[in-house]
């Protein structure tokens, strides 16, 4: 049984930034995802020159009329800072929302970039990443918008199960998993004696964001007579992420 995976496959990208004054950049990505998408109002804003790179279009910043430019398949999509048109050819798109400027880079809601250019778009809001895919080149990008991306919840899931598993005192279970879990936990942790299964290669998993500061995590242990199914709450207090609640039960097999 093969381990499925609520996602893609991961790829470390690069995180490229409008630059001062006239400039053009060709795209010359090879994966497609993008890791640093916002959500605001409930829509994912993209970064436009990450999307230009992942679709292999030109894209150009010109700082004198703070106007961007994407250029793909004979479009010319200009778009300016402060106005919510988008300039598509000789045709104009209304828009509802203008650009972003966050920290240097321009962002844009991923369904008018998609609009422009013909793509479909999905916004998958419990999971906070959106899919831009044309039919015509069948190929597309994911935009991720997630406050602790799922691997990364994972891997701190598995390192609190690690430390639940390998404590004996009580004092050494408090000192060992404070970096992991919340006070609350701690205490079911230590009071019920509760233990958590291992993460395996027959594990499945989904995962959703209820809000900025909390994953939740369900996973499926197949075993012999029957499933683990845990449930886990991460949360983020005080800058840190840590787990809020876990559960964990045993499902048998029917007959």
């Amino acid at each position: 049984m093969k381990r499925l995976v609520v996602c893609c496959l991961i790829v470390v990208i690069a995180t490229f930034h409008f630059s001062t004054g006239n400039s053009t950049v060709y795209a010359s990505g090879t994966d497609n995802l993008i890791y640093n998408g916002k959500v605001l109002n409930g829509r994912l804003y993209a970064p436009i020159r990450a999307v230009g790179e992942k679709i292999n279009a030109q894209v150009s910043w010109d700082g004198a009329t703070k106007t961007a430019t994407l250029t793909k398949n004979k479009k010319i999509i200009k778009m300016t800072l402060g106005s919510k048109i988008l300039k598509v050819n000789n045709e104009q798109l209304q828009m509802d929302v203008s650009l972003l400027l966050d920290n240097g880079s321009i962002f844009l809601p991923i369904r008018f970039i998609g609009d422009a250019l013909d793509y479909r778009t999905i916004w998958l809001k419990s999971n906070r990443y959106a899919s831009m895919y044309s039919e015509q080149e069948q190929a597309g990008i994911v935009v991720y918008a997630q406050p602790l991306f799922y691997e990364d919840g994972f891997k701190l899931l598995d390192e609190a199960i690690a430390k639940v598993k390998n404590v004996s005192t009580v004092a050494q279970k408090r000192q060992y998993l404070k970096p992991y879990f919340t006070d609350e936990v701690i205490n079911l942790i230590i009071m019920r004696n509760l233990t958590f299964t291992d993460m395996s290669e027959t594990s499945y998993y989904s995962y959703s964001y209820p809000k900025e500061t909390n994953m939740s995590i369900r996973r499926l242990v197949p075993g012999s007579g029957g499933n683990v199914i845990q449930n886990v709450l991460l949360t983020k207090r005080n800058n840190q992420w840590l787990v809020g609640s876990l559960e964990e039960e045993f499902v048998p097999y029917r007959p």
